[in-house]
């Protein structure tokens, strides 16, 4: 509405999601609603649970149909919304005048800004190796998935076997080799040993780096009984149509080339005049707020930064915080509170604001490796097999519980585990 300050979040992720709900409750608490408006704006209508995308690209069309998958893998935005006074705006940004306070869209008039909050989450990155991009698949979204599984299907109906390559050793390139073994032996059905392999190519020292030795270690072991095969400390040089060509020069030959081994802030961000990292990430400090490129350089009204889009230093390890839903959902909180406490104290409500400071923790998380198995962390303890499997499916409820009234979540949940169960193929 003309004339009522703007808090503009762009991007409907977990964190993007979670500050605008959170920011229009206290609008409405504050009665500030003639006032302020929040307006979240994402390019899709729908928010995607990224971290059971490995799921639908392993999942047999007889299993569950496109529209199945997309229910339990997307949730509609205005759902989540419900009656909460959030204006959403289906717009794809195409410039920030950060100076002035507008956003540019490609596909709509500029909306202007006096807070703002960047949730842009990340893009594939491919790292310049030459003919990586167009020989592989990535999977960063419900459509990467879906074509994921159809090329899969689509090898299967002229050959016996498949030989799959993923680059990247992460939770994502280990979640999917996991869940794809299996699935490849049962298409393989005909014969009696399974002759399909799936390869994982890392550059780093090993699988998961950077995660705790004693989930890597039984992952490792897992996914050796599964047959999956690991080569690390050899970067991708050079991809083509079948051959992947390592560093080492090592040649490794495949009929599918699946992509999943780096991500880079989304490109708006490099344009902006704010301090960068080497991979065009905002710097924020505690409060979540974005640096200018300069100390002397005035950006317009308050700018924000939470997720992937941005890099939180720990000051105790000095290393970024890893990119993981629960640091954007805790980033969300932090900063929804700061520029609620900014507009306090504009409008007289408050003298002293209780600013919050975003500390860096050591979060859980669980790594699933094929079928009803996985490893998981919590505090100093690390679970695995079923019990893991079990907790796994515990903290998709959670995220869920984050985002949607109760039974909404345990609806969307239980649809979830009931797909994922019935797709399940893993003997071991």
């Amino acid at each position: 509405m003309p004339g009522k300050q703007k808090i503009v979040v762009l991007g409907a992720g977990f964190g993007g999601m979670r500050a605008a709900i959170l920011l229009s409750k206290d609008i409405q608490k504050y009665g500030l609603l003639n006032k302020y408006e929040v307006v979240l704006v994402d390019r899709n209508d729908y928010q995607t649970y990224t971290p059971t995308l490995y799921e639908v690209a392993t999942t047999a069309k007889e299993m569950a149909n496109y529209l199945d998958l997309k229910e339990i893998v997307t949730i509609p935005v205005q759902k989540i919304i419900g009656d909460y006074p959030v204006t959403f705006l289906k717009r794809s940004v195409e410039g920030l005048d950060l100076l002035n306070g507008l956003i540019h869209f490609s596909d709509g008039p500029a909306v202007n800004f006096d807070y703002l909050l960047l949730a842009l989450g990340a893009e594939t990155n491919y790292f310049g190796i030459p003919g990586l991009k167009e020989n592989s698949l990535p999977l960063k979204t419900f459509l990467d998935a879906i074509l994921m599984r159809d090329r899969i299907m689509e090898l299967f109906s002229s050959q016996e076997s498949a030989r799959i390559v993923i680059g990247g050793g992460g939770p994502t390139g280990v979640e999917l080799a996991g869940e794809l073994q299996g699935w490849l032996c049962r298409l393989e059905a005909k014969n009696k040993k399974c002759s399909s392999q799936i390869t994982i190519v890392d550059a780093s020292p090993d699988i998961l780096w950077g995660l705790h030795p004693k989930v890597v270690k039984p992952v490792k072991k897992r996914l050796r009984a599964l047959g999956v095969e690991t080569i690390v400390n050899d970067p991708i040089a050079v991809a083509d149509k079948n051959n992947v060509l390592l560093k080492s020069g090592l040649r490794v030959p495949f009929d599918l080339l699946i992509w999943t081994g780096g991500v880079k802030a989304s490109s708006l961000i490099g344009n902006m005049p704010m301090k960068l990292t080497k991979r065009g990430q905002a710097e924020v400090a505690g409060r979540m707020e974005c640096l200018p490129q300069t100390p002397d350089l005035k950006l317009y009204g308050k700018i924000y930064g939470i997720g992937d889009a941005v890099c939180f230093y720990d000051p105790l390890t000095g290393k970024p915080v890893p990119g993981l839903a629960r640091t954007a959902l805790t980033q969300a909180r932090i900063a929804a509170h700061n520029i609620m406490e900014s507009i306090r104290l504009k409008e007289g409500l408050t003298n002293k604001p209780r600013y919050a400071y975003y500390q860096p923790l050591d979060f859980s998380y669980v790594i699933p490796v094929g079928g009803k198995w996985a490893a998981a962390k919590v505090g100093s303890l690390v679970i695995t097999g079923f019990l893991g499997w079990l907790l796994k499916i515990l903290v998709e409820l959670n995220y869920l519980m984050e985002l949607l009234p109760f039974w909404m979540a345990l609806k969307n949940w239980f649809k979830s585990v009931r797909v994922i169960v019935k797709n399940d193929r893993t003997l071991l």
